[in-house]
């Protein structure tokens, strides 16, 4: 009965889907110093762009919970730039190629969004735990119950 209990449980995590970042991956995005900024195809002018900030230190194919500053949509290396008159919390500017640069604008923290995450696929898990509740409570049922005919059956 244990070794059939056991495969169960077995079974019914492999349901559990893994946790990872809640960052959209259908939409470019680009992690800068714990920040998500949202890749948009609107332009910098180069008289705007501020100074150097820093580069993405790796491409990020699959979805993950990545560190240091990455994108789904930027190869290793891609440069950002601050935009003169608007705070670095607010926007950034991305090259794009050949000397243009798009904005990128601020959308959350990317620890908050990890976390967000963790949140979201957890509810999504409301069920599985009563399914396993539920198992759990049928099978302490079956054990009472045979263990209570044994024990009739010895005493007569």
């Amino acid at each position: 009965m244990s070794r059939k209990l056991l495969l169960l449980f077995a079974a019914l995590m492999m349901l559990v889907p893994s946790v990872g970042s809640a960052a959209d991956w259908s939409t470019p995005f680009v992690v800068y110093y714990d920040n998500l900024y949202k890749i948009t195809d609107e332009s910098v002018p180069a008289d705007r762009l501020g100074m150097k900030l820093g580069k993405t230190s790796a491409y990020a194919e699959t979805e993950g919970a990545y560190k240091g500053n990455f994108s789904n949509a930027l190869p290793k290396g891609t440069e950002f730039k601050g935009i003169l008159g608007i705070d670095v919390q607010d926007a950034i500017a991305i090259d794009s190629g050949g000397g243009a640069y798009v904005k990128a604008v601020y959308q959350e923290s990317y620890a908050d969004s990890k976390l967000n995450g963790t949140r979201e696929a957890l509810a999504r898990l409301d069920w599985l735990w009563s399914l396993l509740i539920a198992a759990a409570a049928i099978a302490a049922f079956v054990i009472w119950r045979r263990r209570s005919k044994r024990t009739a059956g010895q005493s007569r």
